[in-house]
């Protein structure tokens, strides 16, 4: 991952621009099963002066994932844009997912756990094939059935009715 180094510590203080190429040996390269493979264009914008650095994400492709519904794999296409701020200080930690504290004496930052992470923010909670997007049944609903395999009755918890009495006035 030492391709993913952004030298710091010879750069001058201005805006600076990198460009990197996400593939398959990305993902390979992490133990990770979320991502298999993709073709990402991460374009970072990165603004350093005396008292932090401003880093701009900007990714932009597509990625393979695999249907949640049918297994089947597609191409999810991504557009993400964050950003974070790395600031100077006496000791190395991450102040939250966008602001971390460097020390003076650091002469590199590793991007790549920041492209990984924001790929997996782009990525939708439930991966579903193009051809189920327009599919507009719901979601599965399970009932618990007896011994003899019948669907069991339920009633209705009465707390309901006094809350549903309650919203009508």
């Amino acid at each position: 991952m030492k391709s993913y180094d952004i030298d710091i510590f010879r750069l001058s203080n201005k805006l600076h621009q990198f460009e990197f190429r996400i593939d398959k040996t990305f993902f390979e390269s992490r133990e990770q099963e979320l991502v298999e493979n993709g073709d990402v264009k991460v374009h970072i914008e990165m603004d350093k002066n005396d008292r932090f650095i401003s880093m701009d994400f900007h990714l932009n492709g597509t990625v393979e994932l695999v249907c949640d519904r049918s297994l089947d794999q597609f191409n999810y296409p991504i557009e993400e844009h964050q950003k974070v701020i790395f600031k100077y200080g006496d000791q190395e930690t991450e102040l939250s997912e966008d602001m971390v504290i460097i020390t003076a004496q650091t002469q590199q930052i590793n991007v790549a756990q920041y492209i990984f992470e924001f790929i997996g923010l782009a990525l939708p909670m439930k991966k579903l094939h193009p051809r189920y997007q327009d599919d507009q049944e719901g979601p599965v609903m399970y009932s618990s059935q007896d011994s003899t395999g019948e669907p069991q009755a339920t009633e209705a918890d009465p707390r309901w009715n006094e809350l549903k009495r309650l919203k009508k006035d």
